[in-house]
């Protein structure tokens, strides 16, 4: 007897990780110090090199900018995993329906087939509308990753001209940067640079 049990697989889309430079977004459930509380401790003169440091994941879960676009590409994503596991119920659904015909012998053998090439190019569908949707979502991570990026680097060149930092080091879970002293820390200074330049841009 033709077997139509060939099932689509259910396994939902898989959402490649939203944390950038490998930074844990466990971040998202602390808030940043603020800014006023924090002033890299200046450098004497002779006093040697002039290092500071920022956590890239708190301005990941800062930047007001970031946390919009994540919530939005989650809603998406949210929206695209209900969309395609509509599509395999329906389409199981639709197959069970079918099994149940043949094993009941309700469908002549070159209905059977025809039946077998609709299934199997419906399946295919599915399967490439997935892709499609989680090749966008992709994207669109990518583009918020790169924003992100290039913005973060604006601030950082700002800060480094005025302030003449020799070094400013990233302190997050794959930095090589393991202890640090809070007060050198301008990861609130950063935020607020980038915050204020959100309000700007709106009014």
């Amino acid at each position: 007897m033709t077997d139509f049990a060939r099932i689509l697989p259910t396994t939902a889309l898989v959402l490649v990780a939203l944390g950038f430079f490998g930074c844990d977004n466990s971040a998202e459930g602390s808030a940043p110090a603020s800014a006023s509380s924090t002033t890299a401790a200046p450098r004497a003169d002779g006093a040697g090199l002039n290092i500071v440091f920022v956590k890239v994941d708190s301005l990941q879960a800062g930047y007001t900018v970031v946390a919009d676009e994540l919530g939005r590409l989650e809603e998406n994503f949210n929206q695209a995993e209900q969309n395609h596991n509509k599509r395999v119920t329906a389409f199981q659904q639709e197959v069970q329906r079918l099994q149940n015909q043949v094993q009941q012998g309700l469908l002549a053998p070159n209905k059977i087939q025809s039946e077998q090439q609709r299934m199997a190019r419906k399946e295919q569908e599915i399967m490439q509308q997935r892709d499609v949707a989680l090749a966008s979502i992709q994207e669109d991570q990518l583009r918020i990753q790169q924003d992100f990026s290039e913005r973060v680097k604006e601030v950082l060149e700002q800060l480094q001209e005025e302030n003449k930092y020799d070094f400013i080091l990233n302190q997050g879970q794959n930095s090589a940067v393991l202890i640090t002293n809070d007060a050198y820390d301008i990861t609130p200074l950063v935020l607020e640079r980038l915050n204020v330049a959100v309000q700007d841009s709106v009014q």
